[in-house]
């Protein structure tokens, strides 16, 4: 599977809008298969949990040996998500696709990959410095006697 146009730089779907994307899906398999559902999902919270956020009935569509079908769908990112990182001041998110799909022998397997969106209004979250403060306090103090000790000893000779 891929994004189409990912390659020639990432999507860009904005918090709390609809966006149409593209998405190449390539049967790699030995034999046909049949396109049965398409799902996309979010992980909104960035807590490992996956949420729904489009899904559509594929209608079964054949696809032989190394023929790729293309699916558009409209992508509705949440108002209030938070992104894992930014890149070029571009809040972005990890897109989870999941295409089911049956063999014609019958047997029904899932097919999922990640992409990256950027997402302008996405929260990132705040970065904890607290233990980066609490390391440089130690830091200083730990320099400040080991300066004294010196002092200390120069004195004392």
């Amino acid at each position: 599977m891929a994004l189409i146009g990912q390659s020639a730089g990432q999507y860009v779907t904005p918090a709390g809008q609809t966006t149409d994307l593209k998405m190449e899906v390539l049967n790699a398999a030995p034999s046909g298969i049949y396109l049965l559902e398409g799902g996309a999902y979010l992980d909104p919270n960035l807590n490992g949990t996956w949420e729904l956020i489009h899904s559509e009935s594929l209608g079964n569509f054949h696809l032989g040996y190394l023929q790729s079908a293309i699916w558009t769908f409209g992508l509705a990112v949440p108002l209030k998500i938070q992104a894992a990182n930014a890149t070029n001041d571009l809040p972005q998110v990890e897109l989870l696709i999941k295409i089911t799909y049956m063999s014609v022998g019958g047997v029904q397997g899932v097919e999922q990959s990640a992409f990256t969106l950027s997402v302008p209004g996405a929260t990132l979250p705040e970065q904890n410095n607290v233990i980066w403060v609490a390391f440089l306090g130690i830091l200083v103090a730990a320099s400040a006697v080991v300066v004294y000790s010196i002092k200390s000893r120069r004195r004392a000779r």
